[in-house]
């Protein structure tokens, strides 16, 4: 089972005017093919340039989300503020919409940085406590 064409559809017209996104991706079991008829269907946004989006903000997102597509919705959100997160995203997710191809790149390539220079400095870290 996939994610259908209506339902993609259906989430990409609802994010589409919203000028706090710039992009969308489309993860997890829809994109790795194993999703179920009760799976959720896992979303995470880059949220524009200065726009911060907060909780309740994102629990109305996600609410209108699933109800448009009549399943659950887990929206996350590729930011620094979660680098595992975004890398994951970036990586294994499929971009669904953008708004700025120049600035989702950029973004992308920025944030793969930030990991890769935590990860650098975790192991500093970590190779430090090892006995």
């Amino acid at each position: 089972m996939e994610l259908n064409p209506d339902q993609t559809e259906a989430i990409i017209t609802l994010l589409h005017d919203d000028p706090r996104i710039t992009a969308l991706y489309l993860l997890g079991s829809a994109v790795s093919g194993t999703m179920r008829a009760d799976s959720d269907i896992d979303l995470a946004i880059l949220p524009a340039q200065g726009c911060t989006l907060g909780s309740l903000e994102r629990a109305e997102l996600t609410g209108n989300l699933a109800y448009a597509v009549g399943r659950e919705v887990d929206l996350g959100l590729v930011s620094s503020r979660n680098l595992v997160y975004s890398r994951e995203a970036l990586l294994t997710g499929r971009l669904l919409y953008t708004r700025d191809r120049y600035y989702t790149e950029l973004m992308a390539a920025s944030l793969m940085g930030m990991y890769d220079r935590f990860q650098g400095e975790r192991k500093e870290l970590m190779d430090a406590y090892r006995i």
